[in-house]
């Protein structure tokens, strides 16, 4: 009976901390909450039969996400935050679980219930700044990223016939959601997961023109194609670097706030530069060669899913046209894993890890505010000290990748060591 009292101790609190969190989260956007308007906004649209780039070119979503919001529309602004507040909170305790799970499967020793407090522990740490961003922007970015892990999970864990359909369908989800994910259509060909890429790629179509279907079947013909006028509203200018003649040209390279590698060569070439594509494309190639030789070196090993997935998630976020901060919610994972090797890793791996952690946790902060003040912030942004720290992770798991690998009989007999002599 006593050790169930710190557990209900624990749900207690964490219980009234979630509904403290919703009341101050509902109040700050009692008002004005500029990203749930936006996404109502866009389902009005679509239930007028109209894109919902027409309506506000400010939003750059697919029409699927629309299509998702259409419940919140008959309700009052309260109770939209409300909802919005929760699907956040799940979706990012779902990625914090997850990426546990995933991250213990790097160590063939056993996890005690105190290696777990650590993982969460420094995990969560790691990772705060990017919660925040996250929920104070009101961003779906939490709910991509877990459908992603779900995914991960079906790859990861041995199964009989290799990983089941829904891996695919929770992969296609997040394509279709954010067009980042379809990095890992690619690479599930190239890992032979054959049947989850031909999942993947027919899910992702029909999710993709669902609301074309099911407006066009249903209502009649509308004014537009809701998948069409993205695609040339907004995928096609950022991938073709059309600046001129865009509603809304959200991913300038120039923007302090953009922190891909896109934003990192502005730094250097201006936009519209004539160097400016060539220098672009030459640093996606290069960058994309490095991450495929890491992926080519970790096989189909144990551990192969869990870091092919990071260094994925690293890429959504360097390879796209525009990564805000709320973005980068998305090394939740990488950063469990981190730490996870820091953890349970061979001593060398751990020194690299821990070096490693410290590094990343140190330039990520320089860019909050609230740490290190309006003057030190703008010089980190300006210097693009995100993607410098998100760019740290590929090298960290190129040396893990590259260095000779322990046996699971290796393993085991180190373990039973320490269980002795302790």
């Amino acid at each position: 009976m006593m050790n169930l009292l710190p557990r209900v101790w624990l749900r207690t609190a964490l219980g009234l901390l979630l509904a403290l969190g919703a009341i101050l989260y509902c109040r700050h956007y009692w008002d004005d909450a500029p990203g749930v308007t936006l996404y109502v906004e866009a389902a009005r649209c679509m239930l007028d039969r109209v894109p919902p780039q027409v309506c506000d070119p400010f939003y750059t979503y697919p029409p699927i996400f629309a299509l998702l919001t259409i419940p919140l529309v008959p309700l009052p602004l309260v109770l939209q935050n409300l909802a919005w507040y929760l699907l956040t909170i799940g979706g990012l305790i779902g990625c914090f679980t997850l990426s546990a799970r995933l991250a213990r499967r790097l160590a063939l020793d056993a996890w005690s219930t105190r290696d777990l407090a650590w993982l969460y522990g420094i995990g969560v740490l790691l990772s705060l700044k990017f919660v925040f961003a996250a929920t104070a922007s009101q961003s779906y970015d939490a709910l991509v990223v877990l459908l992603i892990l779900v995914g991960l999970v079906g790859l990861a864990e041995d199964r009989p016939g290799g990983p089941p359909v829904w891996s695919g369908l929770s992969l296609a989800f997040a394509a279709a959601l954010k067009a980042t994910p379809l990095l890992f259509l690619p690479y599930l060909v190239f890992k032979r997961h054959y049947r989850t890429a031909a999942v993947m790629a027919i899910a992702l179509v029909v999710i993709s023109l669902l609301p074309d279907l099911l407006f066009t079947i249903g209502r009649g013909s509308s004014q537009g194609n809701f998948f069409l006028a993205w695609l040339h509203q907004v995928a096609q200018p950022a991938l073709t670097e059309k600046l001129s003649g865009n509603p809304n040209a959200f991913w300038v390279a120039s923007n302090p706030n953009n922190n891909s590698l896109r934003g990192l060569v502005g730094m250097f070439v201006s936009d519209g530069a004539p160097t400016f594509k060539t220098f672009l494309y030459s640093v996606y190639a290069i960058y994309s060669a490095i991450v495929a030789l890491i992926i080519l070196r970790t096989g189909r090993n144990r551990s192969a899913p869990i870091i092919d997935g990071a260094l994925l998630l690293v890429s959504m976020l360097m390879l796209s046209p525009m990564s805000s901060e709320s973005h980068y919610v998305a090394l939740v994972q990488p950063i469990f894993a981190m730490v996870a090797l820091w953890q349970k890793g061979d001593p060398g791996i751990r020194k690299i890890a821990g070096f490693f952690l410290l590094a990343i946790f140190v330039l990520t902060n320089a860019a909050a505010r609230d740490l290190v003040g309006v003057t030190v912030t703008a010089w980190a942004k300006d210097h693009r000290l995100l993607v410098i720290a998100v760019l740290l992770f590929p090298l960290f798991f190129a040396i893990q990748a590259f260095r000779p690998q322990r046996s699971t009989a290796q393993a085991g007999t180190q373990s039973a060591a320490t269980q002795q002599a302790a």
